[in-house]
């Protein structure tokens, strides 16, 4: 159990001023699965009304406007939550989540390499299910290499396999697919972690009872060093900040984030 304060900015710099700015933000966390939020504020520049809405998958969502020309664009979440990934409730999972998305489809090259690294298939796979996981995300730790620039956010778990080379985004997707070719339940998930400059992308497992979550960038089970801001069944189902603008500015983005442990572990 852990009580971690995060700070959360993104700066957006156009290149000219654009107007009738739309966005949905996903950059607040909301007090589910093991995290209880404690504090939480959002600021947006320019200011706007912002909209407290809730999607489809249960994320907690930002809505706003911007009519008035502008050619800068800023968001700055920042609160402290209550970790405590012990406490996971128990939940049902849907049956999407064991269905091929748009960007975490299977396809015969990660079907074989689930199946390899598992050691076994579909069949058996429920009565070790969790040993299963950390070998297949041991097994793609392993064969992939971490280049940021190497994909983009509309790049495929098949494409990025095929290259053996990605982001966190793609290691999540790459190991969502080769779960759910296996029979399991695998969602996206993206948010914050403890000394890391920037948002961090994992994966939960549905055990039967709960989710649990593995971190296949890094090769490490997700605990109380993580803060979730959103789910689904991939990426394009979260991401934490979408818009459109009438206009046809350049954009160049920079990101400011902090997550620190205020508590003792307990």
């Amino acid at each position: 159990m852990r009580i971690l304060s995060y700070s959360f900015e993104t700066a957006l710099h156009l290149s000219e001023p654009v107007r009738e700015h739309d966005f949905l933000l996903r950059c607040r966390p909301k007090s589910a699965g093991g995290q209880t939020v404690l504090s939480t504020q959002t600021v947006v520049t320019p200011d706007t009304r912002l909209l407290e809405l809730t999607d489809g998958f249960g994320n907690a969502v930002l809505a706003g406007r911007i009519a008035a020309e502008h050619d800068e664009f800023s968001f700055l979440s920042a609160g402290r939550v209550l970790v405590d990934r012990a406490d996971q409730p128990c939940e049902h999972a849907h049956p999407m989540y064991r269905r091929p998305s748009a960007l975490a489809a299977c396809d015969e090259g990660i079907a074989a390499f689930a199946r390899d690294a598992a050691g076994r298939d579909s069949a058996d796979v429920a009565g070790d299910l969790w040993g299963c996981v950390r070998r297949i995300s041991g097994a793609l730790h392993a064969a992939m290499s971490y280049e940021p620039g190497s994909t983009f956010t509309t790049t495929s778990a098949s494409e990025a396999f095929a290259q053996r080379r990605g982001v966190c985004q793609d290691y999540a997707h790459i190991l969502i697919a080769a779960l759910r070719s296996l029979g399991a339940a695998a969602r996206y998930v993206n948010g914050l972690i403890v000394g890391d400059g920037a948002t961090h992308a994992w994966v939960e497992v549905h055990d039967g009872s709960r989710w649990r979550g593995i971190d296949p960038t890094n090769d490490r089970d997700v605990d109380d060093d993580y803060i979730e801001l959103a789910h689904g069944r991939d990426f394009s189902d979260c991401p934490i900040e979408a818009g459109v603008f009438r206009g046809g500015a350049d954009q160049r983005q920079e990101l400011f984030i902090s997550v620190r442990d205020q508590s003792m572990r307990v």
